[in-house]
């Protein structure tokens, strides 16, 4: 069975690469198509004019890519170029994409397009611009001015593109060179989306449910983040600052989901400084918040800032991934190594892009790495989670074909001790994968007393009744089984397996009293319990064997605490 669970495994993961990498090529092939200005059905329709441009001093100027003129831009006086068109035709338009610059467009002296009146006056700092400006029809040869400052972001700054031809054309450019972003980020979207639902309606079934919510919700904004940084959304609105601060937003706020979900999916060495950066991540983006709602800062004035606190967090989550899957490599481990590469190779095509976006000026993908990383992370990520649960399915079908009897109690109806055994191997050799494993033992007092005195019926009645109880209480959080006469454990592999725990002996001890306080009842209930936890931080080099004998011990020490308070008769008082 697990030689065809490793090969639904391989077929799931070669395919999804696949199906990745056809993507990643038609992004490639779409783009360099896009750029190539000597395609033979644009240049008809759409002319380059990014060459030809002479500023105050009569030096032509070729304003495509890096501006290499810094010495005569500033965020008060502007860099003024002109170009001499012979003519526009009907619907021409212009289209200028631009970061970290502020353009004013004039034809013949009259402004056809205002951003601003110099770089500090409604301006956002680190923003991608892109202009869109009708040009008046003429057959007469005319003048174009530009007017350029620069903002107070940094000194990288450039003209990605910049183009005269029919609006149409223009825009079907734009949209085709961002339909596969913008495509994969719909996709994401819809798979975060699912996998949140999937968690919150397998919350009480499936324990690793807050890492799907946890995914989900950092797939979600990582998608409207991606939206938010292509052309489509400038193409639907104007508003600069609403389109810019709207995808540092989404992306800053996807950090502390991210790390939320390698705390709750992955098991690292120490568990504190995951936890610490997932809630400075959390603080420092609720700060971002304030500061902006009350004009302190901007998101994107502290969006450089925020890359830093990225990398860094970044770092800390890679090394603890890093050394906890060295430290249990050729171990059964829950998590293969596949999870944690792909998540090395996410976090390393993220810094790419972070290293991309802080050395150059403009370019037409910020996000090209993230996304790339972004497939191959959720991919392998949904193969581990399906392959778990198509597990489950497949251990569901081997114990129906072995039949019920086989790991059921007969008088209880609960699992029995080969079912008890069978979890209890598993979860040894799967237990670095919880952060918690719960072990209850429980043992039901007087049930010789009761057989001597009332008859078997009666002892049956005891041990049903004592099982009926845990399971009640047990039930909904682990799995229980009678391991012997008048003996029961309940096994809870739950990342919150102490706090379910008390809740459920809270439970447990409501429903023994309940019990004990009928007129009618056939006899007095005791049961005594012992509980014990491994911990992956704090227990991990003990096996789950050591747990139990701790919980044993414990649950003899609360055995003689009742036989003390409870016997009638000296014989009731005597430890078996």
């Amino acid at each position: 069975m697990k030689k065809d669970n490793d090969k639904f495994e391989l077929i799931a993961l070669v395919g999804i690469i696949a199906v990745a990498l056809f993507a990643l090529s038609a992004s490639l092939i779409s783009i360099l198509s896009l750029e190539n200005p000597q395609n033979k059905n644009d240049t008809a329709v759409v002319e380059d004019y990014s060459a030809g441009w002479k500023n105050t001093g009569g030096i032509v100027n070729n304003i495509n890519g890096m501006l290499n003129v810094s010495n005569s831009l500033s965020q008060t006086e502007p860099l003024r170029l002109t170009k001499t068109i012979k003519s526009v035709k009907n619907g021409d338009m212009l289209y200028i994409h631009a970061r970290n610059l502020v353009i004013n467009v004039y034809f013949e002296g009259r402004p056809l397009y205002i951003t601003a009146e110099n770089g500090n006056s409604n301006t956002l700092p680190g923003f991608d611009g892109y202009i869109f400006v009708s040009l008046p029809e003429t057959d007469s040869q005319s003048t174009l001015e530009l007017d350029i400052f620069t903002t107070d972001y940094s000194d990288k700054y450039g003209i990605g593109s910049i183009v005269v031809g029919p609006e149409k054309t223009i825009v079907q450019k734009l949209l085709g060179e961002n339909i596969i972003p913008v495509i994969l980020g719909v996709i994401f979207l819809v798979v975060g989306t699912g996998l949140i639902i999937f968690g919150f309606l397998t919350r009480k079934k499936v324990d690793s449910y807050l890492s799907s919510v946890y995914y989900g919700i950092f797939l979600v904004l990582v998608s409207l983040g991606m939206i938010f940084d292509t052309s489509w959304a400038h193409i639907v609105t104007d508003k600069i600052s609403f389109v810019e601060a709207s995808q540092r937003i989404f992306l800053s706020a996807a950090l502390p989901a991210f790390i939320a979900f390698i705390d709750a999916f992955f098991v690292t060495e120490h568990v504190w400084p995951v936890k610490v950066i997932k809630f400075v991540s959390i603080a420092v983006f609720s700060v971002m918040i304030v500061t902006n709602s009350i004009g302190i800062a901007t998101f994107v004035g502290a969006g450089t800032y925020f890359l830093i606190f990225e990398s860094f967090c970044g770092v800390v989550v890679f090394e603890e991934l890093l050394v906890f899957m060295l430290k249990t490599r050729g171990t059964k481990a829950l998590r293969k190594q596949w999870d944690y590469i792909s998540v090395f190779i996410y976090i390393a095509c993220c810094l790419f892009d972070i290293l991309v976006f802080l050395n150059m000026s403009v370019g037409n993908d910020d996000l090209f790495f993230t996304r790339i990383g972004l497939i191959i992370m959720s991919s392998v990520t949904m193969v581990s989670w399906f392959g778990e649960i198509l597990g489950m399915v497949k251990l569901g079908v081997q114990a129906g074909k072995i039949g019920k009897i086989a790991f059921t109690d007969a008088n209880t109806g609960i699992g029995n001790v080969a079912a008890f055994r069978s979890e209890f191997e598993e979860l040894e050799s799967k237990k670095f994968g919880f952060k918690y494993i719960g072990i209850v033992q429980f043992d039901v007092n007087n049930l010789k007393i009761i057989n001597d005195s009332k008859g078997h019926e009666a002892g049956d009645l005891l041990i049903k009744t004592a099982a009926d109880i845990i399971n009640n209480s047990f039930g909904q959080i682990g799995n229980c089984y009678r391991t012997g006469g008048d003996e029961f454990v309940a096994l809870i592999s739950n990342d919150h397996a102490p706090i379910v725990c008390e809740e459920a002996i809270y439970k447990f001890n409501r429903l023994i009293d309940k019990f004990n306080a009928q007129e009618d009842k056939p006899f007095d209930l005791r049961i005594a319990y012992g509980i014990a936890y491994y911990q992956y931080d704090k227990t991990s080099n003990l096996s789950l064997k050591e747990i139990h004998k701790m919980a044993d011990d414990r649950m003899y020490e609360n055995k003689k605490m009742l036989k003390a308070r409870y016997a009638r008769t000296p014989e009731e008082a005597v430890i078996r």
